[in-house]
């Protein structure tokens, strides 16, 4: 996923804010902000955690 790293203020954002909504992230880069920003990745979200089992305690022979 694409995001945008603020590098110079703009609105209320500062310098090194994280924008990472997929929507407001096309507004910006169509808009005359796109200059103040710079484009990074940004990982997807996960969901849940895998899922693991639980360790079972064994007795020494």
């Amino acid at each position: 996923m694409i995001g945008l790293v603020v590098k110079h203020a703009f609105g209320d954002y500062e310098v090194g804010d994280l924008i990472a909504d997929p929507d407001y992230v096309a507004k910006v880069l169509a808009s005359e902000h796109e200059a103040r920003v710079v484009k990074v990745n940004v990982p997807d979200p996960v969901d849940a955690a895998p899922a693991t089992k639980p360790l079972r305690k064994t007795k020494a022979p």
